[in-house]
C-alpha cells in the first residue's frame, strides 16, 4: 500500500511570490522598517511622514512597522540615523498539497513510537500550539474540542476559526486531532495540546514578512508553547529573526518547514536561530526526495502520505514538510503537557538527542523523531537550534539517540510456558532452582551490575529477596560462574525454587556507565494441580433416545482450576460406554477403557472451553 501511494501522490511544488509585492498603490512596494531601540514612538511616525510612507501596520515592542513606501522612501529611510534596518516584506508560500485521500492508514504513528506512549503517559498539564497559517475550521468534528480561539493578522475581526484555504485546517489535525472519539484520526498531540489560529497567511496560502511578524509576537505574548510556521521562503530576514528572537526568549519552542523543492538552500524561518527547521523522511527513513535539507534541517519527521483533518468536516492525505513540521509541533507541545517544568531548550534537547538515525546530519539533522524515548527522557540539558548562514552553521547536533551497548535476556523460564514443579526443578537443571539468562556489556565500559526482577502477576507484587511484597520493581542481584562483570557473553543466575501455582513474569535489567537495558518480559505459570471442572451436557444425563434420536454431536463443558494455566487446545477428552460395559474406540467396542478426542479452543486461568467430539459414533440402530 505504501508503495502505491508513493506512485500515485501529487508532485508537490512550491511556488514562491516575488518579495516586495503586497501593495496595490502604483509605485509603490512593501518594506519592514525597524527603528533603534529607544527611538519614540512620535519621531519613527514623524520619520515615516518625511518619505510620506503609509504605515500599514506597527509592532512597538520591537519599534517595526510594516510600510508602503516608494524604492527612494525605503532609501531615504535607510540613510536616518535612527532607522536600524529597511528590509523588502518579502512574501511566504505553505508547504504542502492534498494527496491521495484514500490514504487512511496513519502509518507515521507508530514509526515516531506514538503507539508506546498513548494510553501509557497521560499529560498532567497543557500546551497551546499557536497555529501561524491559513485559519483553523474549528467547526470540524475531530477538532472542535481542540481549538482555541486566536487571531487573525489579516481581519482584526476574525478568531482565526475558519480557513478559506484549508492548510491551516490540515496542520492542526496532525497536531491535535482529539483521539479516542471513535471518529476520524489521532492526533500527535493526543491529550492536554490545544491548537490557537493565528491567520497571518491569505486564501492562496501566501503572506508578507510583517503579518508574520506580527503573529509570531501574539503568539509569544498570549502563552503560546509552541509556534508552528508550515511555510518558507530562502530569503533571510533580520526582522523577522527579531520576532522569533522575542518569542524564544519567551519560552516559546517554534517549528518550522524547510521547504519541498529538493534544494539545499537554507530557507526561512526554518533557517533562522532559535527554530527547529523540519525535513521530511519517507516510508523507509530515507528523506524525501521533495524535502529540502541542509544548514537549516535540525529535524526530520515522516512526511509522505500524512492523514489529516480537512475543511468542512472530511478528511484527507497530503505530504510535504508541512506535515513533517506538524508532527515535531505536536510532539513538542506533548512533552510540554507533559513537563510543566520543561523549558523550550530542555523541548528541544529531549527531542534531538532522543531522534532515531536517519539519512545524514546534512538531511535530517539530529534523526527522525522518536516521541517515545524524547517523553521519557528526564534530562534537562538545554539546546538551541543555532540556525544556518547568516545566523549560524546548521546544528548543534547532538543526536540522534545511540542506544546502550548493553544486551540481556532471560533464558530461564522460557515466556509463555506452563510447568509444574518438578518440570521447573528438571528444566533449569538445578534442584534448588534457578532463574538464569545471558547479558554482554560494552568491551570499554565500566559500573557494570545485573538484576532480575520477578512479579507475581495475581496481585501484581514483586520479589524483595525473601518474599512477594514490594509494590514498585526491584531489580534482585544474580551471581555468575565467571565475574558478573567480565567482558564477553556472561551466564547470571538467581536462586529461586518453584514457587507456589501462579503467574509470574521475569526481567532482567543490565548497566553499565554506557547506559543500561532490560531484557523483554519472560511469563510463566506454574501449575502442579489438574483440571477441576468437566461435564457433559449433551446427550442430557439421564436421557432416553431411540436410535434415530440419538443427538448427532455430543459436548460438554471442562475448566483448569483456580489459579491454573488453563487448558490447551483439545486437551479434553471423554469416554463412551455401553450397559455391557464395552468402551467405543472410535470403530469398535473393546473392554478396556479408552478416552476420546475433542474439539475446543485454549483457554487461561479457570475460564470455561465448550467441547465437541471429535470422533466417528457408532451406528446406533445396531446396537444391542
Amino acid at each position: 500500500m505504501p508503495a502505491l501511494l508513493l506512485a500515485l501522490s501529487c508532485a508537490l511544488l512550491l511556488v514562491f511570490a516575488p518579495g516586495g509585492s503586497a501593495s496595490d498603490l502604483s509605485g509603490t512596494s512593501r518594506y519592514i522598517v525597524t527603528f533603534q531601540p529607544g527611538v519614540p514612538a512620535a519621531e519613527q511616525s514623524a520619520a515615516l511622514d518625511r518619505v510620506a510612507a503609509v504605515d500599514v501596520s506597527a509592532i512597538p515592542v520591537l519599534s517595526m512597522h510594516a510600510v508602503d513606501t516608494t524604492s527612494e522612501g525605503a532609501a531615504a529611510l535607510a540613510d536616518d540615523t535612527s532607522v536600524a534596518r529597511v528590509e523588502a516584506d518579502q512574501v511566504r508560500t505553505v508547504q504542502a498539497e492534498p494527496d491521495d485521500p484514500g490514504f487512511a492508514q496513519q502509518w507515521s504513528l507508530p514509526r515516531i513510537g506514538w503507539d508506546q506512549v498513548y494510553g501509557v503517559v497521560d499529560p498532567i498539564g497543557t500546551a497551546k500550539v499557536a497555529l501561524l497559517d491559513t485559519g483553523v475550521d474549528a467547526s470540524h468534528p475531530d477538532l472542535s474540542a481542540n481549538v482555541v480561539p486566536g487571531t487573525s493578522v489579516l481581519d482584526p475581526s476574525s478568531d482565526g476559526t475558519t480557513d478559506p484555504n484549508g492548510h491551516g485546517t490540515w496542520m492542526a489535525g496532525i497536531v491535535a486531532a482529539e483521539t479516542g472519539n471513535h471518529i476520524g484520526i489521532a492526533g500527535v498531540g493526543y491529550a492536554g495540546v490545544r491548537v490557537m489560529p493565528v491567520t497571518v497567511l491569505a486564501p492562496d496560502g501566501t503572506g508578507n514578512d510583517s503579518d508574520i511578524i506580527s503573529g509570531v509576537i501574539y503568539a509569544a505574548d498570549h502563552g503560546a508553547d509552541v509556534i508552528l510556521m508550515a511555510f518558507s521562503n530562502p530569503g533571510y530576514s533580520a526582522s523577522l529573526q527579531a520576532a522569533i528572537d522575542y518569542a524564544w526568549s519567551n519560552g516559546t519552542v517554534i517549528v518550522a518547514a524547510t521547504g519541498n523543492e529538493g534544494s539545499s538552500t537554507p530557507t526561512f524561518p526554518a533557517a533562522d536561530r532559535g527554530v527547529m527547521g523540519v525535513s521530511s523522511t519517507d516510508f523507509s527513513d530515507s528523506l524525501d526526495p521533495m524535502s529540502n535539507y541542509g544548514a537549516d534541517a535540525f529535524l526530520a519527521a515522516p512526511g509522505i502520505g500524512i492523514e489529516t483533518t480537512a475543511t468542512g468536516g472530511g478528511y484527507t492525505t497530503i505530504s510535504g514538510t508541512s506535515a513533517a513540521s506538524a508532527e515535531v509541533a505536536g510532539a513538542a507541545a506533548l512533552l510540554k503537557a507533559s513537563s510543566l517544568f520543561g523549558t523550550n531548550e530542555v523541548i528541544v534537547g529531549r527531542l534531538a538527542r532522543n531522534a532515531d538515525p536517519a539519512g545524514t546530519p546534512d538531511q535530517t539533522g539530529n534523526g527522525r523523531l522518536n516521541l517515545a524515548r524524547a517523553i521519557a527522557d528526564p534530562s534537562t540539558e538545554p539546546v538551541t537550534p543555532a540556525g544556518a548562514p547568516p545566523v549560524g552553521e546548521g546544528g548543534p547536533f547532538v543526536g540522534p539517540y545511540v542506544s546502550a551497548a548493553v544486551s540481556i535476556s532471560v533464558v530461564f523460564p522460557a515466556n509463555s510456558t506452563s510447568l509444574n514443579t518438578a518440570g521447573y526443578n528438571a528444566l533449569n537443571g538445578t534442584p534448588g532452582g534457578d532463574i538464569g539468562g545471558t547479558v554482554n556489556f560494552n568491551n570499554s565500559s565500566t559500573s557494570r551490575t545485573i538484576g532480575v526482577s520477578i512479579k507475581r502477576n495475581s496481585d501484581n507484587q514483586y520479589w524483595n529477596g525473601s518474599a512477594f511484597s514490594s509494590a514498585s520493581e526491584i531489580f534482585n542481584s544474580v551471581t555468575c560462574p565467571s565475574p558478573c562483570t567480565s567482558n564477553g557473553s556472561i551466564t547470571w543466575t538467581y536462586a529461586f525454587a518453584a514457587p507456589a501455582d501462579g503467574s509470574y513474569t521475569v526481567r532482567a535489567q543490565g548497566s553499565d556507565s554506557g547506559g543500561s537495558a532490560t531484557s523483554s518480559a519472560a511469563t510463566f505459570t506454574i501449575d502442579n494441580t489438574g483440571p477441576t471442572t468437566a461435564s457433559v451436557t449433551t446427550p442430557a444425563n439421564g436421557g432416553l433416545f431411540r436410535a434415530a434420536t440419538v443427538p448427532a454431536a455430543f459436548g460438554g463443558s471442562a475448566a483448569d482450576n483456580t489459579g491454573g494455566a488453563g487448558l490447551n487446545v483439545n486437551s479434553t477428552t471423554f469416554t463412551l460406554q455401553r450397559p455391557d460395559n464395552q468402551y467405543w474406540t472410535g470403530s469398535a467396542w473393546q473392554a478396556a477403557a479408552f478416552n476420546l478426542g475433542t474439539t475446543h479452543g485454549a483457554t487461561t486461568g479457570d475460564t470455561a472451553a465448550t467441547w465437541a467430539d471429535n470422533v466417528a459414533m457408532p451406528t446406533w440402530a445396531s446396537q444391542p
